[in-house]
């Protein structure tokens, strides 16, 4: 819903529209931004401008300085904790395996080692998110059915995170984001990986797989409610165009709705045997068509913010012509992150360099991304740039 206000009254979460009458004296500015700091609202709005159209409905929720976040506040560098993510990953990748092929068999999911798994997951998001987040841009395409488990996992603690939940929250979110497709081990594999467009009939089979899921997680004891709530209600939508049960708005549960958000980001953004991987700018683009349709505005809205415009692990292209891995995000300035610049103008290695796009804006160093590429296209292999 759009809405006339003062511009004294403008603050950070607001989405600005446009400013001006449309006359002479009094052009009609389009903004069409978020504002994300108090400070940016001199760059969207001048001083002078009275009247600001905002769009309510836009509104990014911000985050709740008031929650305290799970475990002590320390951080570890990136390169560090880097090494222990890509440990803990290859370790939860053999789990993952396990456990479906078990499934396959008819074997029961072993939850305590799943559970362990998952506050490893947490741990390392709260020691260095951004080097938790970077592995699942590295993994290859002939794993996808089980690495899309453990980066659904991933990410929905992430976002868990920032959304201030508890440590037994993020515990739940973690195990549904893990387990949320067991079902898919009972699909016949021509089937869910089909180069082209399923069959009605095809689909039909698809779609029981989030109960299959809730059927075999049943079998273990003392399995949370919630964490079966997440898994049955993760291809529901919020215009009711979902699936099992075609629940719609809030009907669907609140864990439900970040692995649902989660699932089709990591989906879009994977390399798949039948497809490329998007871009994550394009995939985000995509998504945030989907506000209020597919999915709830203000989920997309957290998502995005949660892991930037720019999110961990993109590689770009600077307005300067070199080549950089976004390495960090800058929350108050989405689209000025921090890079590794790793690349020349001509593609050639070079010693990587870290540079803050929002430190040095309006100094001599500043530069733009002027575009996201994917690196499989040209042939770049991005891991060995992240551990230097």
């Amino acid at each position: 819903m759009h809405q006339l206000i003062k511009r004294k009254h403008l603050q950070p979460g607001m989405f600005v529209v446009s400013y001006g009458q449309g006359t002479f004296h009094s052009p009609l500015v389009r903004v069409a931004a978020h504002i994300f700091s108090p400070s940016q609202i001199d760059e969207l709005v001048p001083a002078d401008v009275e009247d600001v159209l905002i769009d309510t409905s836009g509104a990014m929720p911000l985050p709740l300085a008031d929650r305290v976040p799970v475990g002590a506040p320390f951080s570890v560098e990136f390169g560090e904790e880097l090494h222990i993510a890509r440990k803990l990953y290859s370790d939860a990748l053999d789990y993952v395996k396990t456990f479906v092929d078990g499934v396959r068999k008819g074997t029961d999911i072993n939850l305590s080692q799943a559970t362990a798994l998952v506050d490893s997951f947490i741990e390392s998001v709260f020691r260095n998110e951004s080097a938790a987040v970077t592995l699942f841009k590295l993994r290859g395409f002939d794993e996808y059915t089980y690495t899309h488990s453990l980066n659904v996992s991933i990410l929905a603690v992430l976002l868990g995170k920032h959304l201030g939940l508890d440590k037994a929250a993020l515990l739940n979110l973690g195990l549904a984001g893990l387990l949320h497709d067991a079902g898919k081990a009972r699909v016949p594999t021509e089937i869910l990986n089909k180069p082209g467009r399923l069959t009605e009939s095809e689909f039909e089979v698809v779609k029981i797989h989030p109960l299959e899921s809730v059927k075999i997680l049943r079998r273990q004891k003392d399995m949370p409610v919630e964490v079966l709530r997440a898994v049955l209600e993760h291809h529901e939508r919020h215009d009711g165009s979902g699936y099992p049960q075609g629940l719609k708005g809030e009907a669907i549960g609140s864990l439900s709705r970040i692995i649902a958000v989660v699932d089709v980001y990591d989906a879009l953004t994977s390399q798949r045997v039948y497809k490329e991987a998007m871009a994550p700018t394009k995939a985000l683009g995509m998504m945030f068509q989907w506000r209020g349709q597919q999915f709830a505005a203000q989920d997309i809205d957290n998502f995005i913010r949660c892991i930037g415009v720019f999110p961990v692990g993109s590689f770009v292209r600077l307005s300067g012509g070199e080549f950089a891995v976004v390495s960090g995000i800058n929350a108050q300035r989405p689209t000025r992150p921090e890079v590794k610049v790793v690349l020349d103008a001509r593609m050639r290695p070079q010693l990587p360099r870290l540079l803050n796009l929002w430190v040095v804006e309006g100094t001599a160093e500043a530069q733009d991304i002027a575009e996201v590429l994917n690196p499989a296209e040209h042939k770049i292999d991005l891991e060995p740039f992240l551990s230097v």
